[in-house]
């Protein structure tokens, strides 16, 4: 790798093309999280508001019917659960769609009643929803906030990539890379290209970078492997911001034809 990291031109050059991910996916990504933050406040919200008022002063209702109750587990501690009930009330009929979602590992089965509240009579749940009241209060809680971060990280990402892009609006002076790839995801089997996410090293730093990677016939430069992973050629700007992979033609920067034939003959040299 040190011959041709050694030359690499050390003159500013233009990026032709960086290979980051547009900022407008970023942010689209992150209005879906948004989205199903909204959605799953709506949702579980009630459900769960509903419930802690129950619990203020529950009145068990023996003769309610319970149907079509069912459970199922995700990954052996993920547990979802929901069930139809209906009872009556001064000679009117209650009916409701009920559904939980808590963390359970032992995965066995569930007794329940129905409980109303004593101050709301049409207000009703089961006594699983009650047992679980905090478990499920905690996992939406963490859902939520795990939406909300994930989010928020999206739109950070983005504004980090539109300012970078802007950025590389004048030539700039690169520092060559060596990129290890973690992951290699083809996009719709290969058609729409490959994109890469690398981890590399930067003066004494380890960095964890992810790319929107390659299209078409644009393949990445590959320097060789670190074990079973494969090593790409990269360059960050001196002065700071994002990792850029370079294309194995080297036309995503500006070079001159005498520079790319030197990086390739480096690299013929030290194959």
């Amino acid at each position: 790798m040190d011959p041709v990291f050694n030359a690499f031109p050390t003159r500013p050059v233009q990026i032709a093309k960086s290979g980051i991910n547009s900022p407008l996916g970023s942010v689209a990504f992150a209005l879906i999280l948004f989205g199903l933050l909204i959605a799953g406040a709506l949702w579980v919200g009630p459900n769960l508001t509903r419930d802690f008022i129950i619990q203020a002063d529950p009145v068990e209702v023996p003769e309610a019917d319970i149907s079509n109750g069912e459970c199922s587990t995700y990954r052996g501690i993920v547990t979802s659960c929901g069930a139809d009930i209906a009872y009556e009330i001064k000679g009117k009929s209650v009916t409701a769609s009920l559904s939980y979602l808590f963390l359970d590992p032992s995965n066995s089965d569930y007794e329940v009643s129905v409980i109303r509240s004593a101050s709301h009579p049409s207000m009703a749940t089961l006594s699983l929803g009650l047992d679980m009241l905090w478990n499920r209060a905690i996992v939406a809680g963490a859902i939520a906030l795990a939406l909300l971060a994930g989010g928020l990280a999206l739109l950070r990402t983005a504004r980090g990539a539109a300012r970078f892009q802007r950025s590389l609006s004048e030539p700039v002076e690169l520092v060559p890379v060596a990129a290890t790839v973690s992951i290699a995801r083809k996009l719709l089997f290969g058609l729409l290209g490959t994109t890469y996410s690398v981890k590399y090293t930067l003066d004494g730093k380890k960095y964890l970078n992810a790319h929107s990677g390659f299209r078409g016939k644009e393949r990445p430069f590959v320097l060789g492997l670190d074990g079973k992973k494969t090593v790409l050629l990269a360059a960050i700007p001196r002065r700071g911001g994002m990792l850029i992979l370079l294309d194995a033609a080297l036309n995503r920067v500006e070079f001159t034809d005498a520079e790319r034939e030197a990086i390739g003959a480096a690299m013929a040299a030290a194959a």
